[in-house]
């Protein structure tokens, strides 16, 4: 077995270098290659250009989301009390009728976390009181949502206590439940005006 030296290498000594160097040095192109360029560039420039952007029409559709955007971002904030002041003189003892979602023996909700929750849920029922009717219902429709979950998961939680997913549904239920309430306190009646 021989081996092949590395480095810089005369074209006698190797010969593929040899053939190399019988190669020509310049090679001419058969054709003269740059009139048929050169008529495809002035072609180019020739043919009519693409449609310039239209800045009016843009600038015209972009007014118009705007406009549309900060007349509904109006109808969501303005002051529902105004539009509606007989509604909520209708029933200022509604929160009466509001149950907390109770958690089951499997749950593990600490009397700190329900302690927590009593506190704001006094805040929650003054404010419910003042809502319409509809959003009332919406609210209570899905404090009994929350309550059947609750159900579900301590049932479970009965039959699987180590379960960390079940454990983690637990506490996003009762962070639900808290952000309905703090929800409520701090929206008022602007909730159910949605488009």
């Amino acid at each position: 077995m021989s081996t092949l030296p590395f480095g810089p290498r005369n074209p006698p000594e190797d010969p593929l270098l040899a053939k190399a160097a019988e190669l020509p040095k310049d090679v001419a192109p058969p054709r003269d290659l740059w009139p048929a360029i050169a008529a495809r560039i002035a072609k180019a420039g020739d043919a009519p250009a693409k449609p310039a952007f239209r800045w009016p029409l843009a600038l015209a559709a972009a007014f118009l989301v705007a406009s549309v955007s900060a007349l509904m971002t109006w109808s969501l904030v303005r002051d529902p009390q105004q539009a509606e002041p007989a509604v909520i003189a209708e029933a200022p003892t509604a929160g009466a009728d509001i149950v907390p979602v109770r958690y089951g023996p499997n749950s593990g909700v600490s009397a700190a976390e329900l302690a927590a929750r009593d506190a704001l849920l006094g805040e929650f029922k003054s404010a419910f009181a003042t809502l319409r009717p509809e959003t009332r219902e919406a609210i209570q429709k899905n404090l009994a949502v929350m309550q059947a979950a609750a159900d579900e998961i301590d049932a479970a939680l009965a039959k699987d206590p180590a379960s960390g997913m079940l454990q983690g549904m637990l506490a996003g239920t009762y962070k639900q439940e808290l952000n309905l309430y703090s929800t409520v306190v701090t929206a008022g009646d602007g909730l159910t005006r949605r488009t």
